[in-house]
């Protein structure tokens, strides 16, 4: 995407005219994006040889498609390398909010947080408002997000007053759908469900059934946690129509969630539905969507117990807790993304002052200068302390950003890898295995605490915590330096072993099983663990590797625990 695609030359009397097709695309995308994007094809062929700002037009409502057809991870890709060039300030405004935009999608906290950060500091034309109540819209979400309801909401309603102010009904009926959900996580259901319906009001005007559909999803849910479910079912019928003829996958499945757990309330949920639950499932388990998941098995976990399935109720309550652990490591890491980007920002704050005051000083010293010449010495030396405070400033940044990124990757209990760094790196290390077979085979290690809980209630969370962390140490010391070691649940870790053989591994899992003299006093309890070990074969990735793993820690502790077993990859092949 070189700048020289953009340089003149002769034109073809044959090209289209890129602008008027791409303004009817634009137009077109908010009633119906499938249609817009055959619009965007016929261009396709010859975009390159579009003036720049068309071409950035055309691939920033391109990615804005593939993002509607649950393509997101291209769509950000584009974004970023729309983002390289030497774009104009209003263009560069639209694609820094949709890369935030999408960075919140897929849980880019930090990079959806300095594209935010990035966003507000530009300048927009007072003419022209609409670039800013876009930003400001973006921000009053992702601070709602981040538990900054009141800074959230802030935003949120000054971008649906500029939006009334401008008479514009579409950027009215996109400020309302952001300002909703806002006012229902600050816990003001009231203002929550008006700004839901003004929102409805507002979409079904123009036409717009996607954003019709979300806040409609959306107030069916405030409605269902209020014990209106009567109200909150023909809403969400009407959502998921019209989520669905707007082919908005993600949309449409929270939808139909929202639907099961209405008709649960009701004890209305048909035997079909749990086949729905089964689709559901399997949809946000594999887009990692573990807040969707939490309520998911949650429900699932209520209607195993409703019908005497106790041990079946057991089994999804360990996965929503699972499913909600993982869910609250992304919403720490959301947190310490936007503290990061707080904190850059208002150190810019105090640099901008310590600047205007240096500028102050310098001018105080050049009229003086011809009465009173010590006073020049003087304004130097000022200027050295500022100098001399701003480095200090910067220093005290960089250790905290340091100290950001590495809370936001460990376990604050055990030190090891947090549940989300471990499997991102543990993926990444998978494939590099894969890559250079010759130096061994990749060895995942899933070890589970024996009677954990029991510890907890006969000695006390204090006693678990520290049982939890010298069986932290323990596997950090007998694996070697370069296993990767991570703590993925309550008693739960996990460690994945490159380049060693399978004997190898088994040495040091019986290194773990020995007793370790430098622990334990009288009195503390005596833990065993649980391994399940399962080994890298092709076509692999950590997900299938964990999934064995934890079937032979599960056979480990059907056959009585304290153990060892190896999962099928692991056993030599029959001859």
């Amino acid at each position: 995407m070189s700048s020289a695609l953009w340089v003149s030359t002769v034109m073809a009397s044959d090209l289209p005219d890129f602008r008027r097709t791409l303004d009817e695309a634009r137009r077109v995308s908010d009633q119906d994006w499938q249609q817009a994007q055959m619009l965007l094809d016929e261009l396709a062929p010859v975009i390159d040889r579009a003036g720049q700002r068309e071409y950035v037009d055309f691939h920033l409502l391109q990615a804005r498609h593939r993002v509607l057809a649950d393509r997101s991870e291209e769509a950000l890709a584009r974004t970023r390398e729309l983002l390289a060039l030497d774009l104009p300030d209003d263009q560069r405004l639209r694609a820094l909010q949709f890369s935030a935009n999408i960075g919140v999608l897929l849980r880019r906290y930090e990079a959806a947080f300095g594209a935010l950060s990035e966003a507000l500091a530009i300048e927009v034309d007072p003419e022209n408002p609409a670039p800013r109540v876009s930003t400001l819209n973006m921000a009053a979400y992702m601070f709602g997000r981040v538990g900054e309801h009141e800074r959230g909401i802030d935003y949120g309603e000054q971008a649906v007053s500029l939006a009334r102010e401008m008479d514009d009904p579409a950027q009215v009926c996109v400020a309302l759908q952001r300002l909703a959900p806002v006012y229902k996580w600050a816990e003001r259901p009231e203002e929550a469900e008006q700004a839901y319906r003004a929102g409805i009001e507002r979409c079904s005007e123009i036409d717009n059934a996607l954003f019709v559909g979300v806040l409609q999803h959306g107030l069916a849910d405030l409605l269902r946690r209020q014990g209106r479910p009567e109200e909150a079912l023909a809403l969400v019928e009407s959502a998921i129509a019209a989520l669905e003829a707007s082919v908005y996958p993600l949309g449409e499945f929270e939808a139909r969630l929202v639907r099961a757990e209405t008709l649960h309330a009701m004890d209305s949920l048909p035997s079909s539905g749990r086949d729905e639950l089964i689709r559901l499932a399997a949809y946000f388990g594999e887009r990692e969507l573990w807040d969707q998941q939490a309520r998911l098995e949650a429900l699932k976990a209520e209607l195993a117990e409703e019908e005497g399935d106790f041990p079946g109720a057991l089994l999804h309550l360990r996965r929503f807790i699972k499913a909600r652990e993982s869910f609250l490591g992304r919403e720490r890491s959301m947190r310490l993304a936007y503290l990061e980007v707080e904190f850059d920002s208002q150190l810019q704050r105090q640099q901008i002052r310590l600047l205007r005051e240096s500028t102050r000083v310098a001018q105080l010293e050049a009229r003086a200068a011809a009465q009173q010449r010590q006073i020049r010495g003087f304004g130097v030396l000022l200027v050295a302390l500022v100098f001399l405070a701003m480095v200090g400033l910067l220093v005290r940044v960089f250790r905290s950003r340091r100290r950001f990124q590495a809370l936001s990757r460990s376990d604050g209990l055990s030190g090891l890898a947090n549940h989300t760094w471990f499997f991102e790196q543990a993926q990444a290390l998978l494939d590099h295995a894969a890559a250079e077979p010759r130096h061994g085979r990749a060895v995942l290690v899933a070890a589970d605490i024996d009677h954990f809980k029991n510890v907890n209630d006969i000695h006390g969370h204090r006693v678990g915590d520290e049982v939890l962390g010298r069986t932290a140490r323990r596997l950090r010391e007998v694996f070697p330096e370069q296993a990767l070691v991570g703590r993925i649940g309550g008693e739960e870790f996990a460690v994945l072993v490159a380049g060693k053989t399978l004997e190898d591994v088994l040495t040091c899992i019986e290194r773990f099983r020995a007793p370790d003299p430098s622990a334990g006093r009288d009195g503390d309890p005596v833990v065993t663990v649980s391994f399940g070990l399962s080994c890298y074969r092709a076509g692999d990735d950590i997900h299938s590797l964990r999934e064995r793993a934890d079937r032979a820690l599960y056979q480990a502790k059907q056959e009585g625990r304290d153990r060892h077993v190896l999962d099928e990859s692991c056993l030599p092949a029959p001859r």
